[in-house]
């Protein structure tokens, strides 16, 4: 009987949210009935726990569900809209490019000046190929390096995230520790011998350095996030200028993965903010101002690889849609916007740093066993300690209340936990956002779960 009603009075504030939740959200979760007949892939949409919202709207930092229920968006595109949602320079961009076009078979006048803003961003940055996604660019950033050094081993970081093809599709296995990652292939359908030409490294280890000079005869590149998307650490600067020292020393090519961090951080992203360039580096994301982009810039000696397929060194790339007008004219007006107003990033970053610096004097205050890391305007919340030690996204008890009674209370933040905050946000935005993750955390621990 007693322990019968602790789970009742313990479970009493979720289950409350739970069914506020459900009460509102009816046509997201029939839609989500609907969807599963014809529509295969996760939902993961609302964070840890049902219902799965469907937008009908977005503008600025907010987006409506079409049940009418208006959130505050901590996800911001997966980090894409620096600017909000829907700037007015990018729409009028887009509906110009609508007036003349919206698929060529030819190229644009515009992909120039857009090719100009990209090598804008790193002194390294000699020569542009634009492609669809960040997928695509980190592929060809790959299989170019490949091409030119004659090698087919390339060093990753474990729990970076590159993209969708086979050889990003690495991570570390069983019986990996921190001085040693064992690859293995994320999901079905990757051949096995791909992780033989995959060096799988610890990030911000200093064993990391010690394998990549091992094994520096057998690769072709160093690929790395400079700063992980699932976990940003702002502490990277010293691990990237010895990634780079090490890789002048040994003749290796580094690439920089910016799809996430570039023109985030900063108009000239990871490099700009830590002082380091890359030989090459990818962007997509923001780079796209909203609509599908990929790009891959570097040196002009190795760019060449991105010429003739048939000679030496060269190597076979394209896409029907690659440099689309109508992302060339989205990304344009964006980038425009970014390199004129660098007061946008001292703003984004500002706002983080007040929901950071309260959040975790909050929680240390109380004795919550949660932290917000931040680098920039990238932020997520950890949760540790002997009592939440080993919680993830697929969802664990005090962890799935918290992230629902945000979304109870208007707050959205998407099931991978990144955080972004853009120029549309405002100091009050911040101010409600840090009110409810407080509240959120109080109302776990109400409930004897935290």
């Amino acid at each position: 009987m007693a322990q019968s009603a602790l789970k009742l009075r313990r479970s009493s504030r979720l289950e409350e949210a739970q069914d506020a939740l459900n009460a509102r959200t009816r046509a997201s979760q029939q839609m989500a009935r609907d969807r599963s007949e014809v529509i295969n892939g996760a939902m993961a949409a609302s964070g840890m726990a049902p219902p799965p919202l469907f937008i009908a709207e977005n503008t600025g930092a907010t987006f409506v569900d079409i049940d009418g229920n208006r959130y505050l968006d901590t996800c911001m595109g997966f980090g894409v809209h620096v600017l909000g949602h829907r700037p007015p320079a990018v729409e009028a961009a887009l509906r110009a490019q609508l007036d003349k076009g919206w698929h060529y078979s030819l190229r644009g006048e515009d992909q120039l000046a857009y090719a100009r803003m990209i090598r804008d961003a790193s002194p390294t940055n000699e020569r542009v190929v634009l492609a669809n996604t960040g997928t695509e660019a980190t592929l060809y950033a790959i299989r170019a390096a490949r091409a030119l050094s004659g090698k087919t081993k390339v060093a990753l970081f474990d729990v970076s995230y590159h993209g969708a093809h086979d050889t990003a599709l690495v991570w570390a296995g069983p019986g990996s520790t921190a001085e040693r990652s064992e690859p293995v292939t994320l999901g079905n359908g990757i051949p096995t011998a791909v992780t033989d030409d995959v060096l799988l490294l610890p990030y911000l280890s200093p064993h990391a350095l010690s394998a990549i000079a091992d094994h520096a005869d057998e690769l072709a590149a160093v690929l790395v996030e400079p700063i992980q998307g699932s976990r940003p650490d702002p502490e990277v600067g010293d691990f990237l200028h010895a990634l780079r020292a090490l890789c002048d020393e040994k003749g290796i090519i580094l690439i920089f993965d910016e799809v996430l961090t570039g023109f985030r951080l900063g108009y000239g992203g990871a490099q700009g903010r830590y002082g380091v360039a890359a030989d090459l580096s990818t962007y997509g994301k923001v780079a796209g101002g909203g609509m599908p982009i990929g790009v891959v810039a570097g040196r002009a000696s190795l760019m060449a690889s991105f010429g003739d397929f048939t000679k030496p060194g060269g190597i076979f790339f394209g896409g029907t849609f690659s440099g689309n007008p109508m992302s060339i004219a989205a990304g344009l007006a964006a980038l425009t916007q970014l390199k004129a107003r660098p007061e946008v990033y001292t703003h984004v970053d500002r706002l983080t740093a007040h929901v950071r610096d309260g959040f975790n004097a909050y929680a240390e205050t109380h004795g919550f066993p949660a932290r917000i890391m931040a680098a920039g305007s990238m932020w997520q919340i950890f949760f540790g300690s002997h009592v939440l030690g080993e919680f993830d996204y697929a969802g664990k008890e005090a962890e799935g209340a918290f992230y629902l009674h945000c979304l109870n209370m208007g707050i959205f933040i998407h099931a991978t936990h990144r955080c972004f905050f853009s120029a549309a946000h405002t100091d009050a935005d911040s101010e409600t956002v840090l009110d409810v993750l407080k509240t959120a955390l109080q109302l776990v621990r109400d409930d004897g779960l935290a």
